[in-house]
């Protein structure tokens, strides 16, 4: 009797060890949060404080703040046997923040990706997996004027009770009335990651999940005819700073995401 007690436990528990059951539909929720690194921006300048650059060179520097931010997704998947899995999502990230040089960038982003996932299923019930995903997204930047506590550059050039506005600058000069935001148009960029999880059963149909991804996206132009005007409160002399584009790339980003799973 004791015996098939045993035998009846150990197979509750392999069967509890299955990710997702074979051949039926699923769907999870899940929400985290993302942190970039590594990346760099490429920009070129209309006109700048005397001696500072050049404005037919291109000059390259990391990110004084890589984007950071709270995620979400939904995904729809299906199991094909009980280690294959793939699965459509939906993404959204309502405010990356980071800091590029001179401006500081709230960005949103909304897209969708596809994913093929692999459960290591054992006699535990715990199942470890690995994931990778396709897809896009379309992304929308906020630019703002950023300080000398957020930005490198502007602290190495400026007094820290120096003032700062944000100007439009179509024409490669700063226009008349400063901004307190200035918005970017839309644009869909393809996005990338790979990854691992742990997911475990939580009742019939039911899993809980721990995702770790690492991904990326292409390069992007967030800041295009822009201008930030110091006016310092110790210095005189040229004190408009325009940028004519600026192009961020190899940005890449760490997200740790946690959810739920519901089987059908």
């Amino acid at each position: 009797m004791k015996k098939l007690s045993l035998i009846a436990l150990l197979s509750t528990i392999s069967l509890s060890a299955f990710a997702v059951e074979p051949c039926k539909p699923y769907m999870s929720i899940n929400a985290g949060y993302s942190w970039g690194f590594n990346g760099k921006s490429d920009f070129m300048m209309y006109d700048t404080p005397t001696g500072y650059f050049s404005t037919t060179q291109v000059y390259s520097f990391n990110l004084d703040k890589n984007p950071k931010g709270l995620i979400t997704s939904v995904n729809f998947g299906y199991g094909f046997n009980d280690a294959m899995r793939a699965e459509v999502g939906l993404d959204w990230n309502p405010k990356m923040k980071s800091t590029i040089i001179l401006f500081d960038v709230e960005t949103k982003e909304i897209g969708g990706h596809g994913t093929v996932a692999y459960d290591f299923n054992n006699n535990t019930p715990v199942t470890p997996f690995l994931f990778g995903s396709l897809g896009f997204s379309s992304i929308k930047h906020t630019i703002k004027a950023t300080s000398n506590k957020s930005s490198d550059w502007l602290s190495a050039y400026y007094h820290s009770g120096d003032t700062y506005s944000l100007y439009d600058a179509p024409a490669g000069t700063a226009a008349a009335s400063p901004s307190t935001s200035l918005s970017t148009s839309s644009k869909t960029l393809m996005t990338y990651k790979v990854g691992m999880g742990l997911s475990m059963k939580a009742g019939q149909g039911v899993d809980l999940e721990v995702r770790y991804g690492l991904g990326g996206k292409a390069d992007f132009t967030p800041i295009t005819d822009k201008s930030l005007k110091a006016t310092p409160k110790f210095t005189t002399g040229v004190t408009n700073v325009v940028v004519k584009s600026m192009k961020v790339k190899k940005a890449m980003d760490h997200s740790l995401t946690a959810g739920v799973r519901f089987t059908f």
